[in-house]
């Protein structure tokens, strides 16, 4: 939904009601949703939640359409798909949005409302923005008439933006360094890819995608994942290869790749 309201201010209107149309777009997804599978849980007194909802909302977006990199941007695509074969497997996937920058180069942003943004190491090597900076370069995307279209802009024209719209909520109170009422900071975490490293990605696609076609799941434990996971009862063994063919230990062992070769 909240893709949905900066789509809505970059192609129609920048002045819209925030928490009006947020209301609304709240309720066709929750009676209209494509993923009717998923269902959204609500306290029995929901109205609260909702209401502390669309003030975070109000206040995030408010600062979005506030900035003159955002009202100012020339926007090329907003919500497109794309699809990108990468060796034998074909991915899919859509990006938040796409802008033209006035020396001719490319941004790509990727909204996120999480609570606490990765690090720049992590943005450096995250599998998403490798795809998403090979499929500008190498797939196609669906344009809004329908039609589909390589954009063909190399990697080192591409910047790629972790924005992260919760820097936009001010703070509430004073403290060491900040106001009351001043933002989070700048919501804009910059990352890029090199053609070595799209090549690289490319291998370890490959790998991964090879291995979930012959079944072979090898265990990554962690203090993050494994309390999230819901085939934690199940994962058991002293070796992330217990158990396992010597055909799929082979499979395992192309991934072990040196980390400073994919940063």
């Amino acid at each position: 939904m909240l893709h949905r309201l900066i789509e809505e201010f970059h192609t129609v209107n920048w002045s819209l009601d925030i928490a009006e149309r947020y209301r609304e777009l709240m309720d066709d997804e929750e009676h209209h949703s494509d993923e009717s599978d998923v269902p959204i849980y609500w306290k029995e007194d929901r109205e609260p939640t909702i209401d502390k909802l669309v003030d975070e909302v109000v206040e995030m977006l408010e600062n979005y359409r506030g900035k003159d990199y955002n009202r100012d941007a020339n926007v090329i695509l907003s919500e497109s798909k794309f699809m990108l074969k990468v060796g034998r497997n074909v991915f899919s996937g859509t990006v938040d949005q796409i802008r033209q920058n006035d020396n001719g180069e490319f941004t790509l942003l990727d909204f996120k409302s999480s609570k606490f943004p990765p690090n720049q190491t992590f943005l450096d090597v995250d599998y998403q923005f490798g795809l998403y900076s090979l499929a500008c370069w190498k797939g196609v995307f669906k344009l809004p008439d329908g039609t589909m279209k390589m954009l063909e802009i190399p990697p080192d024209k591409l910047r790629i933006v972790y924005y992260h719209l919760r820097d936009h909520i001010p703070y509430k109170r004073n403290g060491k360094g900040f106001q009351a009422g001043d933002e989070r900071g700048d919501p804009r975490k910059f990352t890029s890819r090199t053609r070595d490293q799209l090549k690289v990605l490319k291998r370890d696609v490959g790998a991964i995608a090879s291995n979930i076609n012959r079944g072979v799941f090898p265990r990554n434990p962690g203090t993050i994942n494994c309390p999230a996971c819901a085939y934690s009862a199940i994962c058991i063994g002293d070796s992330r290869i217990d158990g396992l063919s010597a055909h799929q230990i082979k499979s395992i062992e192309t991934l072990n790749l040196p980390m400073e070769e994919a940063a």
